[in-house]
């Protein structure tokens, strides 16, 4: 019985942690899609600013040092977007590992009685 308790607890802080998750990437999204649209916006201004006459690889890396610091800035917001999604599908795996060990565990038990 105290396995079925421990794992029921689990439950509850994984469902927990998962929904902590869930929201933070909520937030995480929102501001990768701001940061990027952001550098995007000043990468275009830099190219429209750049020389006629440059070709299209000097204009890109023009705007690409124009605008290095929101690049980064939207990568990294990006990036933690991308690893919150993945802590997401962990904990929902991990999540439905140990439901599944509460069933089984109370169907044995239930064999057992």
């Amino acid at each position: 019985m105290s396995d079925i308790i421990s794992i029921h607890k689990e439950l509850i802080r994984l469902s927990k942690s998962l929904a902590e998750a869930v929201n933070e990437f909520r937030d995480a999204a929102i501001g990768a899609a701001e940061s990027r649209s952001a550098y995007d916006v000043l990468w275009a201004q830099a190219i429209l600013q750049t020389p006629d006459n440059a070709t299209q690889k000097v204009k890109e890396a023009i705007a690409t040092k124009t605008c290095a610091v929101e690049m980064t800035q939207a990568r990294i917001a990006e990036a933690n977007r991308d690893a919150l999604k993945e802590r997401i599908r962990a904990l929902e795996t991990v999540l439905s590992v140990q439901q599944s060990r509460l069933r089984y565990m109370e169907t044995t038990e239930k064999d057992f009685n």
